[in-house]
């Protein structure tokens, strides 16, 4: 049975073939390394509504629950999205609510990856016991639907923007423990593990020297896959007046505010829908493109 190739701290030899005449790897190798047009074109989508964001409301002249114009002002030169069904200007909410969805799933991955990481590693390298209850616990959330899981949380506990952060980390959780655990018991196995556990070498050394460079790579395929699923999840919390609350917008909330008005007024909704869209499509490519570029090297 073949083994997976894993990261070494060793350089490998040079390849007399693989070089050009001033000693630089060729372009094909170099290739072998860029994660792709997907990940560029990925990481584009997410600094353009970064920037939207954070940098396009200190360039407008309206706040975003200021009354700013007569309702359903349709796009203009002065309201570029126009305004909605109480007269503020839609670019500005449009804007402010991406840092409120933006952040939450940011740090409601960020949160998970550490989290569920660690859960990951102790289960890998600890004894059957901790890995059977460690597992065991990690199935248990698996079991529940993440939507359902959500609504319980945020139901029991005020809805607010911390809540969502923690409520949505423990819903990604179980899917890093179970990516690093697998890894973890492929890695662990091989010579170079095997040979340092036997020369005494701590636990805590292996994880952090021999077994993390491996498992890595997967970690941040799986940060940008969480990513997309969780601000989808945190928009329907908040579509269904779950998420956070008036007068703070979120994506999702003001498409459930702008549905009413589809026929009449139909920016109200695209933009807020296009802008989940974007965001979900942009995680996504990174995550594809790293995963794609993962099973490239050999």
């Amino acid at each position: 049975m073949s083994q997976s190739p894993v990261l070494s701290d060793a350089p490998a030899d040079p390849d007399p073939k693989e070089s050009t005449a001033d000693g630089s790897a060729p372009r094909s190798r170099l290739r072998r390394y860029w994660p792709g047009v997907g990940v560029a074109f990925g990481l584009g989508i997410l600094v353009a509504l970064f920037a939207m964001a954070y940098v396009a409301p200190l360039i407008r002249p309206f706040s975003a629950n200021e009354v700013a114009g007569a309702p359903f002002s349709p796009p203009d030169g002065t309201h570029w999205l126009g305004t909605d069904d109480l007269g503020r200007d839609y670019f500005v909410r449009l804007c402010v609510a991406g840092r409120t969805s933006l952040s939450i799933a940011l740090a409601g991955s960020l949160l998970a990856l550490v989290a569920g990481s660690a859960v990951g590693f102790a289960a890998g390298v600890g004894g059957r016991w901790l890995d059977t209850l460690l597992m065991g616990g990690v199935d248990l959330l698996l079991s529940f639907p993440s939507l359902l899981l959500g609504l319980a949380a945020v139901t029991v506990f005020a809805p607010s923007m911390t809540t969502l952060i923690a409520v949505l980390s423990l819903v990604s959780l179980p899917h890093f423990a179970r990516i690093v655990r697998a890894r973890c018991l492929e890695v662990r196995e091989l010579e170079f593990v095997l040979s340092a556990r036997i020369s005494g070498v701590r636990s805590s050394v292996i994880v952090l020297k021999h077994l993390l460079p491996n498992v890595l790579p997967l970690m941040m395929v799986q940060l940008a896959n969480s990513a997309a699923i969780v601000i989808l999840l945190e928009s329907a919390l908040s579509y269904l007046g779950l998420g956070v609350q008036p007068p703070t917008p979120s994506w999702g909330r003001m498409v459930a505010e702008a549905q009413n008005y589809l026929t009449d007024s139909p920016w109200l909704v695209f933009g807020a829908g296009g802008a989940l869209l974007l965001s979900s499509v942009g995680w996504g490519l990174i995550g594809e493109g790293f995963a794609v570029s993962r099973r490239s090297v050999v």
